[in-house]
C-alpha cells in the first residue's frame, strides 16, 4: 500500500528486461499476452460474451468494494457494529463494514479509484457509502471515524463527487486532497490539512487550506484555523513530507511510502521495497533527535545515512529486487518517535516483465493486445484497450457488436493486496447502462472480492509508452 504523491510524468528510466520464459502466470504460458492478459480474456469472455441478455434501466451509482489493505495485525472486522473477526488481508469493504485496529495494528482502506484512508493503532472506521460513477472515477465515499488517528488521500474529483469523513462532532469534506483526522478519547477532534483544501463542518463551518489545521471540541465548536503545529507522535506529517521529496523524476505508481510505529534510543524497525529497478530515490523523515537509515540492495550493497530529518539516499541504476531499509534510534528521548520511509523509482512504462523469483513487475501494452487479438483470429469489430493514465489503477475498455449486439464494458483494476482487485464501472448493451444490475448479480465476477494470483500485488498502475496506453502490476513473492 503506498501513499500517492501528485502524478509526475514518466520518467524514461530503468528499461525492464524480460527473464527467462517461464510457464506464465500460475501456469496459463499466453507468452508476449503475459498473466495480465489471463484477466482481461476472463473479463471479455464474461462480460462479452454471455450478459447481454439482462437489459433492464439502470442508476446512476455503481456500488464500489474497497479493498482492506493490513499492514500489521492485529486488524478486525465488523458489519453494522454486530461483532468483529479477525480481518482478512484485501477483503472487500463496502457500507456497513467497520474496520479496527488494535495497539500496533496499521491498515488502509483502498478504494478502486486510487483514495484511501489510512489507519494508526487503535482506531475504529466505519464505511457508510461507497460508490463509482460509470467511467471508474469515485462518485461518493463516506467513513465515519469513530475513534483514533487517519491519513486520507483522495484522488481529483469531479462533477458533484464527494468525500467525506465524519469524526465525533465535526465532519470533513474534501475534493482531492490529504488530510489527517485525530478523533480523541473524550471526543474532542483535530483536523490537518496536508494538500489542497478541506471543509469542515461542526458547530460552525470552516475551510482549512493547506498547512492548516483547527481543533474541535467534543460539541462541535471549532477554533480558529491556524498553523499545523508540530506533534511528535504524528507519524502522518512526515509521511507527507517523504512522499513529497520521492515524487520529483520517478514514476508516480512506483510510489510506495510507510510510517512505523515509535523507536527509541538502540531500538530498530525494518521497512522493505519489492523495486522494479531504475534509479531509486529514497526519503527517512522523522519529527526531530537523531535517528539513521541504511538500505541494503539486492547485490548486497549498503548506503547509509543519518542526521538531521529529512534524509534522502539516491541509488542510481539499482537492480530489480528487494530492498531492506533498517532505521535505528541514535539518540531519540522517552518512548521515541515515529517515522516514515518512502520509496520511488523512475522505471519507464515500457513493456516487459521482471520476475527475480522474488519481485515480479507484469506489462500490458495496447499493442501487445492488438497483436494477441490478431493471432487470436478475433473479429475486427472487436476493441479492446487500456484507457487513460493513472498512478494507483489501470482502466481496461472493450466494444464488440457481435451478433449485432453492440456490447461495451469498463473494468478497473487496483491493488487489493495481497489480491488484484477489479470492479465493472460501465456495462453498455444496445446503449443501454445496465452496470448496476450486473454488479449486484455478480458480485464474485465484479470483482467484489479480489482475484488470487501467484504472486502478492502491491502496486496497480497505467501509463502510456512505446506501445500506447499500459496495464503495470508490481508485487512480490
Amino acid at each position: 500500500m503506498a501513499i500517492q504523491p501528485p502524478p509526475t510524468p514518466i520518467a524514461p528510466g530503468y528499461t525492464p528486461v524480460p527473464p527467462a520464459k517461464k510457464g506464465g502466470c500460475a501456469g496459463c504460458g499466453l507468452g508476449c499476452f503475459g498473466c495480465l492478459g489471463v484477466f482481461v480474456v476472463v473479463a471479455l469472455l464474461l462480460v462479452g460474451g454471455g450478459w447481454y441478455f439482462l437489459v433492464v434501466q439502470a442508476q446512476a451509482g455503481i456500488p464500489a468494494p474497497a479493498a482492506l489493505v493490513v499492514f500489521s495485525a492485529p486488524v478486525d472486522v465488523g458489519r453494522n457494529d454486530s461483532g468483529y473477526r479477525t480481518a482478512i488481508p484485501g477483503e472487500p469493504l463496502t457500507a456497513g463494514n467497520s474496520v479496527r485496529t488494535g495497539h500496533g495494528g496499521h491498515a488502509a482502506i483502498q478504494f478502486p479509484d486510487g483514495s484511501f484512508i489510512r489507519m494508526s493503532p487503535d482506531t475504529t472506521i466505519s464505511v457508510t457509502t461507497a460508490q463509482l460513477n460509470k467511467d471508474g472515477t469515485l462518485q461518493s465515499a463516506g467513513l465515519q471515524q469513530k475513534i483514533g488517528r487517519t491519513l486520507s488521500n483522495v484522488q481529483h474529483l469531479v462533477g458533484g463527487a464527494s468525500y467525506h469523513v465524519g469524526g465525533h462532532s465535526v465532519s470533513a469534506e474534501v475534493r482531492g486532497t490529504e488530510f489527517e483526522i485525530l478523533v480523541r478519547a473524550n471526543g474532542t477532534n483535530l483536523i490537518k490539512v496536508f494538500v489542497g483544501s478541506v471543509r469542515v463542518a461542526g458547530a460552525t463551518t470552516i475551510t482549512l487550506t493547506s498547512g492548516q489545521e483547527v481543533d474541535a471540541d467534543a460539541n462541535g465548536k471549532l477554533s480558529s484555523a491556524r498553523p499545523i503545529q508540530p506533534e511528535t507522535q504524528d507519524p502522518y506529517a512526515q509521511a507527507v513530507q517523504c512522499a513529497q521529496m520521492t515524487s520529483t523524476g520517478t514514476t508516480a505508481g512506483t510510489a510506495q511510502t510507510s510510517s512505523g510505529d515509535n523507536v527509541a534510543t538502540g531500538q530498530t524497525a525494518e521497512q522493505d521495497y519489492d523495486s522494479p529497478g531504475g534509479n531509486l530515490s529514497i526519503a527517512f523523515c522523522y519529527p526531530g533527535s537523531l535517528m539513521s537509515v541504511t538500505v541494503t540492495d539486492p547485490n548486497g550493497g549498503a548506503h547509509s545515512a543519518q542526521g538531521k530529518s529529512p534524509l534522502v539516499i539516491k541509488i542510481p541504476n539499482g537492480p530489480p529486487g528487494r530492498y531492506k531499509a533498517i532505521v535505528r534510534g541514535l539518540d531519540v528521548p522517552g518512548a521515541g518517535e515515529p517515522y516514515a520511509l518512502s520509496f520511488a523509482t523512475d522505471a519507464g512504462c515500457v513493456e516487459g516483465n521482471v520476475d527475480t523469483g522474488t519481485v515480479v513487475r507484469e506489462t500490458l501494452s495496447n499493442a501487445q493486445i492488438t497483436q494477441a487479438l490478431s493471432q487470436s483470429g478475433a473479429p475486427g469489430s472487436i476493441t479492446l484497450e487500456v484507457r487513460g493514465t493513472s498512478p494507483t489503477s489501470a482502466r481496461i475498455f472493450y466494444s464488440s457488436d457481435l451478433g449485432g449486439t453492440p456490447v461495451s464494458w469498463t473494468i478497473d483494476f487496483y491493488a487489493a493486496t495481497p489480491n488484484l482487485g477489479l470492479v465493472l464501472t460501465q456495462l453498455t448493451v444496445r446503449g443501454v447502462n445496465i452496470t448496476t444490475q450486473i454488479v449486484s448479480r455478480l458480485p464474485q465476477a465484479t470483482g467484489q472480492s479480489g482475484v488470487s494470483i501467484d504472486f502478492i500485488v502491491d502496486r496497480v498502475y497505467s501509463c502510456k509508452g512505446p506501445g500506447g496506453g499500459m496495464m503495470v502490476i508490481e508485487g512480490h513473492r
